[in-house]
């Protein structure tokens, strides 16, 4: 009676999301379709926290089998969208230098592919690749390039080409294994980055974040209410690469400040920072996976307190949007304003929750249900 239940919630889900979808578009549509084929069909890699070589080697909390092709077909439909638009106005104006930029975000996602497809690649060759493809885009795109910060003291030092071009390399490469990191629950990612494009389409009304917005918007209440297919390091990778070089161009170009990026994308930045200290701290290799991040503890709280609650997995994901992301939206909603110190103040407030809510429900987890 139960599984029955769940069964027409799970099918009343299914038709919102289909007519959420008709009344985009059509590309729309047909990306719901494929996310209900993939996933009910079990096409594609599958995952599941129970076949797991180690729970520890793994930062998700899903347990059940289901589809990491998310990504993929995302990037799939958001391409075949683009071919068919013709009043695109992209960042990068130059031939030769979008040529690059697109072969990157092409090669990023076949690496973070292969991660899925091997159901794990050395993390050693993942950084050495990851790295080399960020070197290319650096030399030939110097939009990217951070050279100004408005604070003097940081400035001094932005004047010189070698420190600048090593601070661009660290925020592209930190922001994508931060989003592969915070990446662990339902609807995380895929909510930080609809809003993200989101808030930008409003900023700019350009066609192509519209585009990434319907797309990534979709697939987040899919993996909300349905849970059947995941982003995949195929798809965290993708957003990873595509949200931090968006930041550091709107950045360099004084349209967007950096309170409002670190204020929305304060979790990823928070979760590998302070992943970062804690394994450096217990001796332990800093850019390995596991369980230990704030995602996890909160599944584990939630899971412990709401025993009969099917969607656990979800609502840590939503938790974590609710805490982190919705803030700086609501304020740029209510304000339209970007270049304002109090996102600065939801930034430190957003640090003050992590830490609060890390220590508290730390102490209240036995290293039993960690592992």
């Amino acid at each position: 009676m139960v599984n029955n239940k769940k069964k027409l919630l799970e099918y009343f889900f299914l038709f919102i999301i289909i007519i959420i979808s008709s009344s985009f578009d059509l590309f729309t549509l047909l990306f719901s379709l494929s996310l209900l084929l993939v996933s009910y069909f079990n096409f594609g890699i599958e995952t599941s926290f129970k076949t797991s070589t180690s729970a520890k080697e793994k930062h998700g909390i899903n347990e059940k089998r289901s589809s990491r092709l998310g990504g993929i077909i995302i990037l799939f439909f958001i391409i075949i969208n683009l071919l068919f638009e013709n009043n695109l106005n992209l960042i990068i104006n130059e031939s030769e230098k979008l040529s690059f930029y697109i072969i990157i975000i092409f090669f990023i996602s076949f690496l973070g592919l292969a991660d899925d497809v091997l159901n794990g690649i050395n993390y050693g060759v993942k950084l050495y690749f990851l790295f080399f493809s960020i070197l290319i885009l650096i030399f030939t795109n110097n939009e990217f390039l951070v050279n100004s910060s408005g604070i003097n003291f940081l400035d001094y030092f932005l004047n010189n080409y070698i420190f600048y071009f090593i601070i661009t390399f660290f925020i592209i490469s930190g922001f994508i294994n931060a989003s592969n990191m915070a990446d662990g629950a339902n609807g995380i990612l895929s909510g930080i980055a609809f809003c993200f494009s989101f808030i930008l389409f409003l900023h700019t009304n350009e066609l192509i974040f519209f585009i990434l917005f319907k797309f990534l918007f979709i697939f987040f209440l899919y993996n909300i209410l349905i849970s059947n297919v995941f982003l995949g390091d195929t798809g965290s990778y993708f957003l990873g690469f595509i949200i931090s070089t968006i930041s550091l161009y709107y950045f360099n170009n004084n349209q967007i400040s950096a309170g409002f990026f670190a204020c929305i994308l304060s979790y990823p930045c928070l979760e590998i920072i302070f992943s970062i200290f804690r394994r450096l701290k217990l001796r332990q290799n800093p850019f390995k996976p596991d369980n230990q991040h704030l995602h996890n503890l909160i599944f584990i709280f939630l899971k412990k307190n709401f025993k009969k609650f099917n969607y656990t997995n979800s609502l840590t994901g939503i938790t974590i949007n609710l805490l982190f992301v919705l803030p700086a939206c609501l304020y740029y909603l209510y304000y339209k304003v970007f270049n304002d110190v109090v996102f600065w103040y939801i930034f430190a407030f957003h640090v003050f929750v992590y830490t609060s809510s890390y220590t508290y429900i730390l102490k209240r987890t036995t290293n039993s249900e960690i592992d």
